[in-house]
């Protein structure tokens, strides 16, 4: 149980989005983003939401399917002597190379309309096929992997302003960033409380396999339903990186992902394998074999 409180803090550093606070701070000669709980906007309306867990559990996740992730470390952060359960998020920018968000590079399509920050597929696709600074290949099968990926870890807030590259303007060097930003995966507005309620109700548990979350891309403004679109087989760089992500996952490993996370208690524990189980044997393991049928 690593304490970050004494860490050294880069006051010069900052960081953007949402889920709760966020410093930088120096740990084993390394910068960390070091992300704190944010206030739980569900069911329990002075508790902190699991943010952080999210962001730790989701990543690992990832992880295990040979995917390339940020690297993150829970541990405990006391403030005005209360303990906070945070999260460690190795910052992957160094000296003269910066992280640049997508929405960025969809802005720089000056020929079109497009919003950086708008999500409709269609237009997220153009602008992978459109752009010249990375190979459009390789680009969109990162973006169907992690489409896949955050099917299975339920992520509900993957838009255009978290993934993107790292960029060495000095260098001319472009790499596409670690998956990261993860804190919106695995419900984490849930309580224990909630979690006892749901964990052994079906209908409950299906809504959250067949009905939400959502993801952040749409299509004619309606956010995509997981289930929906990858069973319906329709987009074949869907069914070509379900095909890699499926071959890859491990139940076991996953498992052991969970089983061995700290700060969290064993119901949850037994709700994050339940639940992950669920998705990958009802929509992605469903549509890999329908694929197969087909």
């Amino acid at each position: 149980m690593i304490d970050f409180t004494n860490c050294e803090i880069n006051k010069f550093k900052y960081y953007g989005g949402k889920n709760g606070g966020k410093i930088c701070i120096k740990y084993n000669d390394t910068d960390y983003m070091l992300k704190f709980p944010g206030i739980n906007e569900g069911i329990s309306e002075y508790g902190y939401s699991n943010n952080c867990i999210s962001e730790y559990v989701a990543c690992n996740i990832i992880k295990t399917l040979g995917l390339k992730v940020q690297e993150t470390i829970l541990g405990l952060y006391y403030l005005n002597d209360v303990e906070k359960v945070v999260v460690a998020c190795k910052d992957f920018t160094s000296e003269g190379t910066v992280l640049k968000q997508f929405a960025e590079l969809k802005n720089s399509q000056i020929e079109t309309s497009k919003n950086g920050y708008g999500t409709e597929l269609e237009e997220v696709i153009e602008t992978i096929e459109e752009q010249q600074i990375y190979d459009a290949k390789d680009l969109k099968e990162f973006f169907w992997d992690m489409f896949i990926a955050d099917c299975l870890v339920g992520n509900f807030d993957r838009h255009n302003g978290n993934w993107g590259f790292l960029i060495n303007e000095n260098l001319k060097k472009i790499e596409i960033a670690p998956i990261y930003d993860c804190a919106s995966c695995l419900y984490p507005q849930l309580t224990d409380e909630r979690i006892a309620q749901i964990i052994n109700d079906e209908a409950e548990m299906d809504a959250r396999i067949f009905v939400f979350p959502t993801s952040a891309l749409k299509i004619n403004d309606k956010k995509i339903n997981y289930f929906e679109y990858i069973s319906s087989l329709e987009n074949e760089d869907c069914n070509n990186a379900l095909i890699r992500i499926v071959q890859r996952i491990s139940m076991e490993k996953i498992n052991s992902v969970i089983d061995e996370t700290p700060f969290i208690s064993s119901i949850r524990k037994e709700f994050y394998k339940k639940i992950v189980s669920m998705r990958y044997e009802m929509i992605l393991k469903y549509s890999y074999e329908k694929l197969q049928d087909k």
